[in-house]
C-alpha cells in the first residue's frame, strides 16, 4: 500500500504547480534574455572598439620596436660601434633606396647636437624642431610622432651617441600597412580621417568630408566603405555624433561606425572602424519575432502560478531571512517580530512552519546564552583587569591605559595635548608589617592605603596597584605645580595612622614623579624614570617624593653612594587599643 502523500509539503506543492510553470518561466525568461540580447551586443560593440584600440596601439608598437631595431642596425658601423654622421650619410646615401623598398619607409633625417637638420632622405615635408631634438639628445630616450601632413606616418627619433658627436636619426614610415595588417586581423575596416580644416583643401575631391571639415587620408576597402562614409558624414553634422547612433545602414547592411583619437584633442586626426554588423542585427530582429508571440501568455501563467504557490511562502523565507542578521546583532525582539508564530496543529506543519517554530526556539536559546556570555564577559573582565585584593586596577589595565594615552598624543597636534605626570608608588618598610602584623594585617593596611589613594584622586585618574606594596597612579592633565602639590597631599593622606589588628599603625611611602608628554618616549624609558625617581626618594629619607630630571644619578650610582647612610627604620606603632 502507497503512503497517503502529504499535501502540506512543499514539495508536493512544486510538483503541482511545476508542469505550469516550466513552460511559462522558460519563455518569459527567454523574452527577458531577447532584452539582454540587445545589450548584450552594444556591450560587444564597446568591447570591439575597446579591442580595436588596442590593437591599433599594438601595431603602432610593433612598428615602432622595428624603427628601433632598424635604427639601430643603420647606425651601426662595420666595426661594431655607433657610426659617426659622415660615416652615416656615406652609407645611407648608398643604401637608401633598398631600405624604403624593404621596410617601406617614407624619409630618413640627421639632426646635429646643435638642432639643425644636416641630412634627408626621402620625402622632405614635416622636420623636427629644435626643443624636440634638444629633448631627446638630453633626455636620452626617443621620441615618437603620428601626424598626417600630407600623408599618415608614424616618425621616431633617436639620440644616437657617437665619438664624432652625438646626433638625432628620424625615421618615418607611412601607416598604411599598418592599416592593412589591422583589416587582415580584425575583418574591420579602418581609415584615418585629418584633422579639422576650416577650409576646403583643392586637391582633396571626393574624399573630404564637408560636414566634419575632414578629408579622408586612408581607407581601406575604399570602394565599399567610402559611399557608407560620405552618407554618414552627411546625416551626422558632427563626428563627436557617432557616439549617440549605434547602426548606419547601407546597401541594406548595418554597419557599426567608431573613432579613435591619434593625439590629446578632438580637433587632431582620427582613426575611424567600419564594422559589418548586419548578421547581429538580423538575429536580434528575428529574435524578437519569435519571442514577441508568447510573451504574453508565458508572462500571465507565470504570474498566476507564482502568486497562487509560491508568493507566501517567498515572503516567509524572506522575513526568516531577514531575522538571522537581526540574531547575531542581539535584536531578538525585532526578530521575533519577523518570525510569526504558527496557528495550528503539529500533524499539518510544513517544511516552512517547522522552520519558523525551530527560528522561535533558537532565538530564546540565543537570548539567555547570549546574557549569560556578557555576565561571564564582564566577570572575566574584571578579573583580568583589577586587583583581586584591593578592587584596583591591575598592572595590566595600567599599562594598557598609559600605551593608549602615548598613542594618542602622538597623533594630536601639540596644542590639544595633556601633559600627564605618573605617580610610582612604594611603601617604605612594608616588610616589617607582615613581620610584625602578619600578612592578614599587611592585606587589611594595603586595602586601606587602596581606599586612601582613591579618596585623593578624581574619577578619571588612574590608581593601580602593580604588585605587593608599590602602586601607581596616573594623571592624564596636570599642569604646573599641581602635581607637587598632589603628590604631598598623598604622602599626608597615606601617612595618617590606621588601625590594624587593634594597633594604630603609621605607614610612610616613597614617590617618584615622572611627565608622560607622549613625544618620543616609550612606556619602558616612562616606568623605569619613574622607579629611578622613586628610589631617590627612597634613598634620601622617605615619606618623599621625587620629580624625574636627567641630572638624578643611574639607579648603580645612587646605591653606591648611599649604602652607608640608608637607616631602615622600625614599624611606627602610635598606640595600642583593645576593643
Amino acid at each position: 500500500m502507497l503512503p497517503q502523500a502529504n499535501f502540506n509539503s512543499l514539495r508536493v506543492k512544486a510538483c503541482l504547480s511545476s508542469a505550469m510553470l516550466v513552460v511559462a518561466v522558460c519563455l518569459f525568461f527567454i523574452l527577458l534574455g531577447n532584452g539582454s540580447l540587445q545589450s548584450l551586443m552594444s556591450k560587444n560593440r564597446e568591447q570591439r572598439h575597446l579591442n580595436f584600440q588596442f590593437q591599433v596601439s599594438g601595431l603602432l608598437q610593433q612598428s615602432r620596436e622595428e624603427l628601433v631595431r632598424l635604427a639601430e642596425l643603420i647606425a651601426l658601423s662595420p666595426r661594431g660601434r655607433i657610426s659617426s654622421q659622415e660615416e652615416l650619410g656615406k652609407a645611407l646615401d648608398r643604401q637608401w633606396e633598398l631600405l624604403q623598398q624593404s621596410w617601406v619607409l617614407h624619409s630618413l633625417k640627421v639632426y646635429d647636437a646643435d638642432s639643425q637638420l644636416v641630412d634627408s632622405w626621402g620625402a622632405p615635408q614635416r622636420k623636427l624642431r629644435p626643443g624636440q631634438v634638444a629633448q631627446v639628445l638630453l633626455g636620452g630616450q626617443p621620441l615618437e610622432l603620428v601626424h598626417c601632413e600630407p600623408v599618415c606616418v608614424q616618425s621616431l627619433a633617436l639620440p644616437m651617441r657617437a665619438r664624432g658627436g652625438d646626433y638625432v636619426l628620424q625615421l618615418e614610415r607611412p601607416l598604411g600597412k599598418a592599416l592593412q595588417r589591422f583589416r587582415e586581423m580584425t575583418g574591420t575596416d579602418i581609415g584615418i580621417l585629418s584633422a579639422v580644416r576650416e577650409q576646403t583643401p583643392a586637391n582633396s575631391g571626393v574624399f573630404y568630408l564637408a560636414n566634419w571639415q575632414r578629408e579622408i587620408l586612408s581607407l581601406t576597402s575604399r570602394e565599399r566603405v567610402l559611399p557608407l562614409l560620405e552618407r554618414v558624414a552627411s546625416d551626422v553634422p558632427h563626428l563627436s555624433g557617432l557616439k549617440r547612433k549605434r547602426v548606419y545602414e547601407l546597401d541594406e547592411r548595418q554597419f557599426d561606425i567608431r573613432t579613435m583619437r591619434m593625439d590629446a584633442h578632438d580637433e587632431g586626426p582620427q582613426f575611424v572602424f567600419i564594422e559589418d554588423v548586419s548578421t547581429q542585427v538580423e538575429h536580434i530582429s528575428e529574435s524578437i519575432k519569435v519571442l514577441f508571440l508568447f510573451a504574453v501568455l508565458g508572462a500571465l501563467i507565470f504570474s498566476a502560478a507564482v502568486a497562487g504557490t509560491l508568493w507566501g511562502p517567498i515572503v516567509r523565507l524572506r522575513r526568516l531571512a531577514q531575522a538571522l542578521p537581526l540574531l547575531t546583532n542581539g535584536r531578538f525582539s525585532d526578530a521575533r517580530q519577523l518570525i510569526r508564530p504558527v496557528q495550528k496543529n503539529l500533524e499539518k506543519f510544513d517544511e516552512l512552519d517547522v522552520l519558523d517554530t525551530t527560528g522561535h526556539a533558537v532565538c530564546d536559546q540565543l537570548e539567555d546564552m547570549n546574557d549569560m556570555v556578557t555576565r561571564k564577559t564582564a566577570q572575566l573582565e574584571q578579573i583580568a583587569m583589577h586587583d583581586s585584593l584591593t578592587g584596583l586596577d591591575n598592572r595590566y589595565s595600567l599599562i594598557e591605559q598609559l600605551e593608549f594615552h602615548l598613542e594618542l598624543a602622538r597623533h594630536q597636534p601639540d596644542t590639544l595635548q595633556q601633559l600627564g605626570h605618573l605617580f610610582f608608588i612604594d611603601l617604605d618598610d612594608f616588610k616589617q608589617v607582615n613581620d610584625t602584623l602578619g600578612h592578614q594585617g599587611g592585606d587589611e593596611l594595603l586595602c586601606v592605603i587602596a581606599r586612601r589613594l582613591l579618596s585623593v584622586m578624581r574619577s578619571s585618574d588612574i590608581v593601580a596597584r602593580l604588585s605587593g606594596d608599590e602602586f601607581c597612579v596616573f594623571v592624564r592633565d596636570a599642569e604646573g605645580d599641581s602635581c607637587r602639590v598632589l603628590a604631598e597631599k598623598l604622602l599626608n593622606t597615606v601617612a595618617q595612622p590606621v588601625k590594624i589588628c587593634d594597633n594604630l599603625v603609621t605607614v610612610t611611602m616613597s614617590i617618584g614623579v615622572v611627565a608622560v608628554d607622549g613625544k618620543a618616549e616609550t612606556l619602558e624609558a616612562i616606568l623605569q624614570k619613574a622607579d629611578m625617581a622613586m628610589y631617590h626618594a627612597k634613598r634620601h629619607g622617605k615619606n618623599k617624593f621625587q620629580i624625574y630630571d636627567a641630572s638624578l644619578p643611574t639607579l648603580a650610582a645612587d646605591v653606591q653612594g648611599g649604602t652607608k647612610g640608608d637607616v631602615v627604620r622600625p614599624l611606627e606603632l602610635v598606640n595600642s587599643t583593645k576593643n
